[in-house]
């Protein structure tokens, strides 16, 4: 797949040569220069997609055999790390284009891959207009892609292949749909969500983990493993994106990569250290609060900031 380009930052760069780290990096330094586009990886296997917003990855997605689908920014920042075969492109592009492009792998369209000479030009406009439509049409060209956003049923903004966006009316769009054959699909364009980082994973895991290893110290690991497994099962119960955890023999937790929001997340862990706090509570009593209060001292402000709190109950501990 080929999507509108915007502004070129990095042409045709082996991907082994690539530090993604320093590019992650970089693309969050300063509110001028913060990263609003994507990266693409070509491997010959795959076309692989990683997206920013004001210098933060916010989703990722693998193009095979032209089907994009939205996978999780670990897997595909991982593999991109570690390859030895690929090109890495970066591209700037406005907020509004990098939503249109998210749209295709994380919104169902309102019709898909119409061929053009079978679409009554007429009868799409006078219908776009009744149902004021706003979003917009993808037209796609041997999976070369633009882009048409409509406001109220009316044609704004097209996005080309190989240009500049410009301002676009109907009879404009009625001549460049006439003379192109192109697969035409519309998309209402709702709200993109975003991906949790993998760096909120991470700060909840050695939390949670430094928490365990608390207690081992204190009760032992059979009285842990205990109270541990049995907040896990009942936790899953109701949270189907924590059976992306699994606890080793050691007790620590460890993951696999998967897509959710930061709040997902966020109240999945709360709700979880929650059931297991009160667990360990029936044994030691308020301790326990003593113990969860140690652990937190570092990482109580980025806890804090994550809105961790909010939902757990350990916001009793009044954290400053």
């Amino acid at each position: 797949m080929v999507f509108p380009k915007g502004n070129l930052i990095l042409n045709n760069a082996p991907v082994q040569f690539v530090n993604f780290d320093n590019i992650l990096n970089h693309a969050k330094k300063t509110r001028e220069g913060r990263l609003m586009g994507y990266i693409e990886i070509r491997y010959p296997e795959s076309n692989e997609y990683l997206f920013f917003k004001d210098g933060n990855t916010i989703s990722a997605a693998i193009c095979r055999e032209n089907q994009l689908k939205e996978h999780p920014l670990t897997q595909v920042l991982d593999k991109a790390k570690k390859a030895h075969q690929g090109i890495v492109n970066i591209y700037m592009i406005d907020e509004e284009l990098l939503h249109i492009i998210m749209a295709l792998f994380k919104e169902k369209p309102l019709f898909s891959d119409k061929r053009i000479v079978d679409v009554d030009l007429n009868v799409l406009f006078n219908k776009l207009e009744t149902l004021k439509f706003s979003g917009f049409l993808s037209l796609n060209k041997s999976n070369k892609y633009s882009f048409v956003k409509f406001k109220e049923g009316s044609p704004q903004i097209i996005y080309p292949l190989k240009k500049n966006k410009r301002k676009i009316d109907k009879e404009t769009l009625r001549t460049l749909l006439q003379s192109e054959d192109l697969l035409i699909s519309a998309y209402r364009g709702k709200e993109m969500r975003e991906q949790v980082h993998p760096a909120l994973i991470e700060l909840f895991l050695k939390f949670f983990n430094s928490l365990i290893k608390s207690f081992i110290e204190v009760v032992g690991v059979s009285l842990v493993r205990k109270t541990l497994i049995p907040s896990y099962e009942n936790a899953c119960q109701n949270l189907e994106i924590l059976k992306n955890f699994t606890i080793d023999d050691d007790l620590k937790i460890v993951y696999t990569p998967f897509i959710a929001t930061d709040e997902e997340i966020t109240k999945a862990f709360a709700a979880w250290i929650d059931q297991f706090s009160d667990a360990i509570f029936v044994v030691l009593g308020r301790k326990t609060d003593e113990i969860i209060h140690s652990s937190l001292k570092d990482y109580r402000f980025a806890l804090k900031r994550s809105g961790f709190f909010e939902y757990s109950k350990l916001s009793r501990l009044d954290i400053e």
